[in-house]
């Protein structure tokens, strides 16, 4: 009885304490899926509805360029590797661009594609892009291609959407 009676107490003084330091790594791992998902929007923006271009916004698609890129990689808190591309995005044209999708193409060695990826430069969460206008921006990865020759990825714009001025 006496064995019980100390368990007893034990648990009452030691297991509160316990179960709050239990909780630290739960809270801690939605925090970290919080971060990682905030993370995940830099330059990945959010994709518009699936309106079809416009013959204009295609036409456009040749006004947007795509300069000093380059490739870094480092490893987080949680000893993962990820891998940014941080490039630039210039408006040749003559009308502000509010939304562009571009494709990422990660090449091997030989330069073939190994895989193809998505990006939002500028979108909803970015301000718009003016006519004439450079702009930074960068696109984080958790995974890339294990074939993938280091480069930094061929990009070309899919779609923009033009402001309606």
């Amino acid at each position: 009885m006496a064995y019980y009676s100390l368990m007893r107490s034990l648990r009452s003084s030691i297991l509160p304490a316990f179960s709050v330091r239990s909780r630290i790594p739960t809270l801690l791992a939605v925090l970290v899926i919080a971060f990682a998902a905030g993370l995940s929007g830099c330059g990945g923006g959010q994709q518009p509805s699936k309106v079809p271009p416009t013959p204009e916004e295609k036409a456009y698609l040749q006004d947007i360029q795509f300069t000093t890129s380059r490739v870094e990689a480092a490893r987080n808190f949680l000893c993962h590797t990820v891998t940014t591309l941080y490039s630039q995005v210039k408006n040749n044209g003559k009308k502000t661009v509010i939304y562009i999708e571009v494709s990422l193409t990660f090449s091997d060695i030989d330069g073939k594609p190994v895989e193809q990826k998505q990006a939002y430069p500028i979108s909803g969460d970015t301000l718009p892009l003016k006519p004439g206008e450079t702009r930074p921006f960068q696109v984080s990865f958790d995974q890339v291609p294990a074939l993938w020759n280091q480069a930094p990825p061929q990009i070309a714009p899919v779609r923009v959407i033009l402001a309606g001025e």
